[in-house]
This record gives C-alpha cells, structure tokens and sequence, in this order.
C-alpha cells in the first residue's frame, strides 16, 4: 500500500508542457520524465507472469507475488502477466487521472475488478510502441486496487518491451498537459529522421523521373529505386519507433524493403560502373528476393527477433563490405568516378548492422544497447545511425550524380554540335538537285537515319558530254563518317577534271584516302555514262547495281581506303531505249521489320524498276536501320538524238 500526498494548486500551475521539454537532456532516456504536478508510481507493485482474469478482484490475494516495478523490464512475460497496485489517496476534494505511457495493444487497465479507459487488446499487426492514455479515477474512492492485465500478442514481439509502462497520478489538467506535452514530444523527435527519410525519397523520385527521360541511363533507374526503398524503409522504421505507425510495419514494410534496397544498390553500382553482374552476384540478388520471407516469418512470431536481426546483419554483410571492395578494384583500374562511392556505399548497410547489434548481442549475452542509441542533434532531438547513415549516402551520392550528370550534359552537348556539323556535311554530300543529262533521266532519294552516316552521290560533267555518275557508302557514323565522305567528293571532283575512266578514278581515290591515313573505309560504285548509252561501271566492295530489275554483276574488289597498291577494274554495258539502271546503298538491303524480317535481295530486285523515291519509300516503311540512297538512271535515245 501507499499513501500520496498531492499538493493542493490552481490548474493553470499544474501545465506541464515547457517542464517536459525543458526537462529531457538526454537522447537516451525514455520520453519524458513525469513533470511537477503528477507523483510517478514506482513503488509498491505486485508481478506475476500468467494470464488469469481473477487477477483483476481487488479482494484476491497477491501477497505471494513478487514485488516488481512496471518500468524495470521483465522476460516472463511472454504468456502474459499482471501488475497490481493498491493505493490508498485519503481524504480528498480534487478528482485525478491515472497517466499511463505503454504499448497499444498489449494490455487493459482495472479500476476495482472493473476494465477502464482506452486501452484494448488488438492483433499483432496494430500493436504500436509506447503512447500516451488517460485513465480517470472514481471521484469518491479513497481506496482503489489498480490491476494492468498484459498479454503480448505474440511470441517474437519482445515480452520484455511489453511488460514495460510508466504510471503516474495527477490531476486530469496535469494529467492531460502530460499526455499532450508527450505526444508532441514524440513528434518533435520524429522530425529530424523524418526529414531526412523524406529527401531521400524525394530523391529517389527524381532519379527515377531522369530515368524516364535518358532510358539509356540504367543507373539513375536502380539509384531511384534503391533511394526510394532506402527513405521509405527507414522512415518507416523510426515512425514505428515514436508510435506514429504501427511497430510491425517495420518487419512487414521496412525490413523486406531494406533487401531489395540493397538488390537495387548492387544493380546501380554495376551499372555506375557499365557493367553486368556476374553469376554469383545474380545468385546472391535472387536470394534478396526470398529474404522479405524470412521478415514476415519473424512478423508472425515464427522467428525470433534476435535470430532475424543477426540474420538481417549477415545477409548485409556482402552489400557492406563486397561492393565497396570492388569499387576500390574499379577505381585503381582507372574508373575515377568509382573511388566517390567507396565510402558512401559502406554507410547504409554498416547503419541497418550498427542498429540490429543490441539484438544480435542477446544471442551472445552481450550488453551492446548503446549502438542502438540515438544520436543527439541539438538540446535532445535525436537522430539513429541508420537515418545518420542514409543522410551520408545521399550527400555523397548526390554530390557524385551532380558531376556525372554535368558531364553527361557537356557530352551530349558536344554530340549535339557534332551531329549538327555532320548534318551540314551531309547536305553537301547529297545534292538538292540532279543536273540534266543529255539523253538520260536521273532520279535520286536520300532518306537519312536518326544517325548520321555516310552515304553520298554526286553527278559531274565530263569532257565530251559524258557525264560521272558515283554512290558512295562511308564506314561508320557520325561526324567522322561524314568527314570521310566529304574528303571523298573532293578528290571525286578534282579528279573528274582529268577525264579518267571510273576504274582509273577508282584506283587514284583509292590512293589519295590511303595516304591521308582517314580511319574507316568506302565503298563505292563508279559510273561513266555517254550521251549514246555507253555505261562504264566499276565497283570498289559496293553492291552491285540492278539493270532493268535484274542484279548487274560486277568485279567487286576492295572497299576505297584499306590497300593502296590495288587497280580496279570496270565493266562496260550499252543501254537500250528505256534501259533502268538503280544504283543503292545497303540501308535498302538490310531494311529490318519488327519481327527482324530482312528486306532483302528479292524485295530490291523487285521494286529495282520503279522511280528512285519509290524505292526509298518501300525499304522505310519496311524498318529503316540505316541512311538509305537510291540512285536511278533511265536511258531515253529519244532525247539523245
């Protein structure tokens, strides 16, 4: 039994919300030591472990229990577990409230034999750490056996932690200034964590809406994905701490979050790097994905949670302790960008391990609850290593992504100018207009890729009222392939003046781009056309041309640019009345339908006879892959007479 003297004083004195605050100095203590104005009951309980509703008579005889305060934590209370208090108040004229801090959902307060207040058994999945409840008293009752019926929910909840609640007694206004002063408390040190959680998923959106625009850009995938989970698991793991979620949403969300997070962080790290995951870092991926398993198992009592969280700690440990390994063997490789994530990848592993040591040390018998402490930040609001953790990684990240991103943004600007450059050659390689020609219709269509290549054609008058007809196809892409092309048209021109035959032509180009050492090679069909309808041809690697629909055969030799002692030879052909010939690049030919369907050798031959730019049309529509250039040249006597 014990006797309590209050002190008798106005409402407005008993406001305890400034002495709450004011009085916590220290991150590590419970919230809130009880203010003036409540008396704090430690003193004077009885404990025993079982479940029997008995219990709650204030005539039954606990004189045989053991003496126990309800703030000093037990272990045997995993099957459920009473506590009761006889208090004897005296004489008095100012009603009171009973001020209770416990876990929802784990016990039932009792007034005499009779269930009082708020608090209510609920499931498992509901249950939340320690909050505030109000318990009024009887007005009259000088005398009143207080009886706390305690029945954790399931066996891997920590019976220990549930056992655990602070009571005290005031008046409602104290009481209620308490309870409110707590609450808030409990906010106020959510803010710093939650904070923290929130910029890293905000983070997280934003690398993920990047990626929607560079799908290129895998990595700004996995690092969305990964910071996502990071800020979502962790703040999900400090809300269930100040009781603003449920506390088994942090073993049914947070933790089965965490093992994807750490899937999505090897997948970034490797696509940082431009690589893919070996076989062994696949299999330890798939073995993330059961991992979530493992928590559920653990969130329904099948698993223990010193067991789970040493099992959490080991399968960190590859994350923690591999990736920043390899990153290291990168960066003395001679990726430079590597040696930035070293660091930052230890922290939110090494902070999910640092948090599960208390637990992982029950296993051993060790004391080591002192890890699990929050971190003062400024008076005693309170940060934990894991938020410490991810606060370092998505500074260090950040500051990683700012200058990746920037040097992304200088070379994709100096692609921007070089394929604009290119463009520009390219308008010179393919004229607007085809000159008329003296007993001959001409037809040309150039329909480029998204890329620029390398295709050309050019017609140049000779001596005699012959004309120079040439397709050209340059290797590669971009602004060197239209470099070498345009390096091409000027030899092309400067020898055309000369009046040597296309073979001729052939082998002293040939030459000239072997000398001038360009990379790359060319090939190149050469044609010479009379005003009577002698066509001499001549080929260097290009495809043969197609004559009135048929494929014209002729002696390939090398592509221009690969050996310089070479002599080309040519093939001469005279052209009836109304005789067609197509002259094309390869982006006919391997025209690719969806289905990877070629256009092809037949299809070409086919359409060989129809104007130029119905050609090009057929071989777009089909699945353009390449530049595609068609070249037709029709023979009419009629005009040539």
């Amino acid at each position: 039994m014990i006797r309590l003297r209050l002190m008798k004083a106005k409402s407005g004195s008993l406001t305890v919300l400034l002495l709450v605050l004011c009085a916590l100095t220290r991150a590590q203590t419970t919230i809130g030591q009880f203010p003036p104005g409540l008396v704090s009951l430690t003193a004077g309980w009885r404990y025993s472990a079982g479940d029997d509703p008995a219990w709650a008579n204030p005539d039954f005889n606990d004189a045989g229990w053991e003496r126990h305060a309800p703030e000093l934590q037990t272990d045997s209370c995993r099957r459920g577990c009473w506590f009761r208090l006889r208090i004897d108040l005296g004489p008095r004229k100012t009603p009171l409230a009973l001020f209770l801090v416990a876990q929802r959902g784990v016990f039932e307060t009792y007034i005499d034999g009779k269930r009082v207040g708020d608090a209510h058994f609920e499931p498992w999945w509901l249950v939340r750490e320690p909050i505030e409840f109000i318990v009024p008293l009887p007005a009259e009752a000088n005398s009143m056996m207080v009886a706390i019926r305690i029945h954790p929910p399931r066996v891997a909840f920590d019976a220990n932690e549930a056992a655990n609640l602070r009571a005290a007694i005031g008046s409602p206004d104290a009481v209620r200034d308490a309870a409110d002063a707590h609450r808030k408390l409990r906010l106020i040190r959510f803010i710093p964590s939650g904070g923290i959680n929130l910029a890293i998923v905000l983070a997280g959106a934003a690398f993920l809406l990047l990626f929607a625009s560079q799908q290129q850009r895998r990595e700004y995938f996995w690092l969305g994905l990964y910071l996502a989970l990071l800020g979502t698991s962790g703040g999900i793991f400090s809300a269930s701490v100040y009781s603003i979620v449920p506390g088994d949403a942090n073993e049914i969300y947070a933790d089965p979050a965490i093992y994807l997070g750490v899937l999505a962080q090897t997948e970034f790290t490797f696509a940082f790097i431009g690589l893919r995951p070996s076989r062994m870092w696949r299999g330890y991926e798939a073995f993330l994905l059961i991992c979530p398993i493992i928590s559920v198992l653990c969130s329904t009592g099948m698993i223990s949670n010193a067991v789970y969280f040493s099992f959490e700690s080991a399968v960190m440990l590859p994350a923690a302790l591999a990736i920043p390994l390899l990153l290291f063997y990168w960066y003395r490789r001679g990726n430079q960008e590597a040696r930035w994530l070293i660091l930052p990848s230890f922290a939110p592993a090494v902070g999910t391990m640092i948090n599960n040591l208390p637990q992982f040390s029950d296993l051993l018998g060790w004391n080591l609850s002192y890890f699990a402490r929050p971190i003062l930040l400024w008076g005693d609001v309170p940060l934990f290593p894991i938020d410490l953790a991810g606060a370092i990684f998505l500074l260090a990240i950040g500051v990683v992504m700012f200058f990746r991103f920037t040097t992304l943004n200088r070379e994709q600007a100096r692609i921007s100018a070089e394929l604009s450059a290119a463009r520009e050659i390219q308008r010179q390689l393919v004229p607007a207009t085809l000159p008329e020609l003296k007993g001959c219709r001409l037809e040309a269509a150039y329909i480029p890729a998204a890329e620029v290549g390398g295709d050309f054609y050019q017609v140049l008058p000779e001596r005699g009222g012959s004309s120079l007809v040439i397709l050209g196809d340059v290797s590669g892409k971009g602004l060197k392939a239209a470099m070498t092309g345009a390096l091409a048209i000027g030899s092309i021109r400067t020898l055309a003046g000369e009046g040597l035959s296309p073979a001729a032509l052939l082998t002293r180009l040939n030459r000239d781009l072997c000398a001038s050492q360009t990379s790359g090679f060319i090939t190149c069909l050469c044609g010479s056309i009379t005003p009577d309808g002698r066509l001499t041809l001549a080929s260097a690697g290009h495809l043969p041309p197609y004559l009135n629909g048929r494929e014209f055969t002729l002696e390939s030799n090398l592509p221009l640019g690969i050996v310089s002692a070479l002599e080309y030879s040519e093939t001469i052909v005279d052209l009836a009345p109304e005789d067609g010939v197509a002259m094309i690049t390869d982006g006919v030919i391997e025209a690719q339908s969806s289905s990877g369907e070629l256009f092809g050798f037949d299809r070409t031959s086919a359409i060989s006879r129809q104007p130029a730019p119905q050609i090009a049309a057929a071989a777009q529509s089909f699945g353009q892959s390449d530049d595609i250039t068609v070249l037709t040249i029709t023979f009419t006597a009629s005009e040539a007479l």
